[in-house]
């Protein structure tokens, strides 16, 4: 592994990030996605994945406890939005769900690293990652957006900030929202999405509305460049680090960019990528089988690894 990828961007200068990016064990590098939701009381299952669960705030902070005494590096949170509208407006409304989750995580379990997810898809009723103005995409408008979210998380002491809906211009805009908001050395993560069936319970799971077409395009699955240049170009715009989605599909594009990127690569399995083994009746061990798997993109070169399987892993 390259050592650059070990000590460029900021994450090598934060507390946290800088003992993940050193962890000799996988846990210390392991991830794990929580969907916290307002109108949940306890645990919701989703129906078809019993293994993806919505989560209350209380229950978040529980788990949250559990994976910071097993040493796990942080948790990626999301939300299952109760309310959507066509401006994603309580995205950026300080008193919903995913800033109180952040401070309440920060509270308890300050040893732990929060990744949010910056993004408009799960606040308005399209389940796109852009909005919508006289009918065509309006990309300043959600930048604009995308910039309020993120400047929310900051105040509310995230890590990591990544802007997933891969709209062109993302990365800067986060880059300037969290300057301006006081927190210049929080880092931000690009996203090098693949276009792929492998993100059908990701939308479940979190309530997004189907979607035929994308409105804003990921990458060619077929498309190993257009994958380096994506990176290259967020990276050069002020990128932290690179996601890499869906990673069981993209080892080759991990190490791709791990070998030319100069920042720390995550790989991130989307939630049909954890079904595959998780869902499985034909008597395989998940937990072995996920190590495996997870030993396979440490090899590719990623630096952190994003799973729901993390917190399975570690009883």
């Amino acid at each position: 592994m390259s050592q650059t990828t070990l000590v460029r961007g900021r994450l090598a200068e934060h507390p946290l990030w800088s003992r993940a990016l050193s962890a000799p064990e996988l846990a210390g590098r392991l991830i794990q996605p929580v969907v916290v939701s307002a109108r949940v009381e306890d645990r919701e299952q989703v129906a078809d994945a019993p293994w993806l669960e919505r989560v209350s705030l209380t229950e978040l902070v529980r788990d949250a406890r559990v994976a910071a005494s097993a040493g796990l590096a942080g948790f990626l949170l999301l939300a299952s939005s109760d309310r959507k509208d066509e401006l994603a407006l309580l995205a950026s409304e300080r008193d919903h769900i995913v800033p109180r989750a952040i401070r309440a995580l920060k509270d308890a379990v300050p040893d732990l690293a929060i990744v949010t997810d910056v993004c408009v898809c799960a606040y308005v009723p399209h389940g796109q990652c852009v909005l919508f103005a006289e009918g065509s995409a309006n990309v300043d408008g959600t930048l604009q957006r995308l910039a309020e979210i993120a400047a929310l998380h900051a105040e509310a002491g995230a890590d990591l900030l990544i802007p997933s809906g891969m709209l062109p211009g993302g990365v800067a805009a986060l880059r300037t929202a969290v300057a301006a908001s006081g927190r210049p050395e929080l880092a931000v993560a690009a996203a090098v999405k693949i276009e792929s069936a492998f993100y059908a319970l990701d939308r479940q799971v979190t309530e997004l509305s189907r979607i035929d077409e994308r409105a804003v395009p990921l990458v060619a699955a077929d498309d190993r460049r257009a994958a380096r240049t994506r990176a290259t170009q967020d990276v050069a715009a002020g990128a932290d680090a690179v996601l890499v989605t869906p990673a069981l599909l993209a080892q080759d594009i991990v190490a791709e960019i791990v070998a030319t990127a100069d920042r720390p690569v995550i790989a991130a399995f989307t939630a049909d990528e954890h079904g595959l083994i998780a869902g499985s009746e034909n008597g395989i061990d998940a937990a072995v089988a996920e190590r495996e798997i997870f030993a396979a993109a440490r090899r590719a070169g990623a630096d952190l690894i994003v799973t729901y399987g993390a917190i399975g892993l570690l009883g």
